[in-house]
């Protein structure tokens, strides 16, 4: 099994009429009613962010015996207002399951997923050593463009210009941990930075979206944050936004170069940071 990319993030969120409309207002495209997915008590609103789908799962069933049910009702708890609970990685090659023998006695966790080459895709659940966060693997069999081209034509085109998923923000209690899980399951550490108060970033990096790991975590739970999505027009991002009636900030010079803007109150407990290119700055 070799993982190459980010093939979905994973939302949590409780009520997914509202849901969509907030993300709808945040400017993103979003596939129609029609078709939406729903599995295993789990109905699924489907986005684009380039290559990477974005899901807004909604657990409609207390009977669900999903193994994703148990994370989405964390998270939408009472004290809760949902979030990202993890990703599925798009893997070449087989599938765990599939590398096993046939008389191996160990069961093997799936979940249903809506698929881009197929209506239904299975991805395995792996053990993603970052607390609060749920892994899975499915197989890609198509590469970076089509997957960007079929989720458009899903999804339509981004009022706000994403182009495509630039990082994903995970707080993790123990740094060299997360390290260690990533590269035990093919993904290596590509850097780590120094950010003051003994916290450090490790980054990961697949096709174009950087694994952004943040250790040890100093605010809230452990677990994913946030997304930064990268716009062909970060003025038209902030404008869209604004005139959905959601707040944005302005957007300015980013650390490592180019603009970033944010939207204010979080979707759906989601952190989003629209970010435009431009020359890299030194560290």
């Amino acid at each position: 099994m070799s993982i190459i990319c980010v093939e979905r993030v994973i939302v949590a969120v409780s009520d997914l009429s509202a849901s969509r409309e907030g993300w709808r207002r945040a400017g993103f495209g979003i596939a129609s009613s029609e078709h939406d997915f729903d599995r295993d008590g789990i109905r699924v609103a489907r986005l684009a962010a380039g290559a990477v789908e974005l899901d807004l799962c909604e657990l409609h069933s207390a009977k669900s015996r999903s193994p994703l049910a148990e994370h989405l009702r964390a998270a939408t708890s009472a004290d809760s207002r949902g979030g990202i609970v993890g990703w599925v990685w798009g893997v070449k090659g087989v599938l765990i399951s599939e590398e096993r023998e046939s008389s191996s006695s160990q069961s093997i966790k799936a979940i249903a997923i809506p698929g881009l080459a197929q209506p239904v895709a299975k991805a395995e659940m792996l053990s993603s050593g970052l607390p609060g966060v749920v892994t899975a693997a499915t197989p890609v069999t198509l590469d970076i463009e089509s997957r960007r081209q079929s989720l458009a034509q899903l999804c339509g085109l981004n009022p706000n210009t994403v182009d495509y998923l630039e990082h994903i923000v995970v707080m993790t209690p123990v740094l060299s941990d997360a390290i260690a899980a990533n590269e035990a399951v093919g993904v290596p550490c590509k850097r780590i930075r120094e950010v003051g108060n003994g916290a450090r970033q490790a980054f990961f990096k697949l096709e174009q979206t950087v694994l952004e790991v943040v250790g040890p975590a100093t605010r809230g739970r452990p677990g994913c944050w946030g997304l930064a999505l990268m716009c062909t027009d970060i003025a038209r991002a902030v404008a869209v936004a604004r005139e959905n009636g959601l707040q944005a900030t302005e957007p300015k010079q980013a650390i490592q170069g180019g603009q970033i803007a944010r939207i204010v109150d979080p979707l759906d407990g989601v952190a989003i940071a629209f970010m435009q290119p431009g020359p890299r700055r030194d560290d």
